[in-house]
């Protein structure tokens, strides 16, 4: 079975270069780039020749068109912050060999700067896992600005031992601009759909989404940290409203 691995980048210059030093096992490195100006082309051809350039609002039509670029039989489809580590290699190997499934969960790692945050996460920050081994023809988008929707079909295999290390965020002012940009892209999805918003403006969707990350999915053991990636979460679909009603 062959695979191709699959990132697409926009300005990434600075981390992209571990990113695809990581994914020496793949068969092909396909690159979408999207609006990017720095020098992440100029890393990616030490690694790839398929390398695509376009400009794409909507994130599902990227990740579709990255999709449609991959040849192999299998698809990893990671992001420029991500690496595969060695016993995460050895697993994504052994797993595509089999003829029984389609897709499979992969679960993450989470970084701020240099610490660990496993605990806590929405998938409106960061997910703490994601259908992204797959089968190619099992997995679509839905459009969307930001985190859309997908659709899978077929057979999910079994679970991974071993996580993708994700370094979401150099530090805690990165964390907050990603949370900006990302509620400023929900908010045109949210314009554009037209959505009824009353439902994000309820003070009690703040709490349930608090409790859910800070209590549910245990951020309270990152403290300060979970309390404010809790935090984040709750007020993400009410910060995105507001800002759907700005002209």
């Amino acid at each position: 079975m062959t695979i191709s691995a699959l990132i697409i980048a926009r300005n990434e210059e600075d981390r992209i270069q571990k990113t695809l030093e990581s994914l020496n096992f793949v068969d092909e490195i396909v690159v979408i780039l999207d609006r990017s100006k720095d020098k992440t082309k100029r890393i990616s051809t030490k690694f790839t020749k398929k390398i695509f350039e376009g400009s794409w609002e909507c994130e599902g039509k990227r990740r579709n068109f990255g999709i449609s670029k991959c040849s192999s039989d299998w698809i990893l489809e990671i992001d420029a912050d991500e690496i595969i580590n060695k016993k995460l290699t050895k697993e994504i190997k052994i797993k595509i060999k089999t003829n029984k499934v389609d897709f499979y969960y992969i679960n993450l790692f989470n970084y701020i700067g240099k610490k660990k945050i496993i605990n806590g996460w929405m998938a409106c920050l960061a997910p703490d896992g994601k259908f992204c081994l797959f089968r190619k023809g099992k997995k679509s988008w839905v459009n969307g600005s930001v985190h859309p929707n997908y659709n899978l079909n077929g057979i999910k295999g079994d679970h991974f031992k071993n996580r993708i290390d994700h370094y979401m965020s150099k530090n805690l002012s990165d964390l907050l601009q990603k949370f900006n940009r990302n509620t400023s892209l929900y908010a045109r999805d949210l314009k554009l759909e037209k959505n009824k918003l009353n439902r994000l403006f309820s003070l009690r969707k703040i709490f349930s989404r608090f409790f859910k990350s800070f209590i549910s999915r245990r951020g309270f053991r990152s403290g300060g940290i979970g309390f404010l990636i809790g935090f984040l979460c709750s007020i993400y679909p009410f910060i995105s409203a507001i800002k759907s009603k700005e002209d």
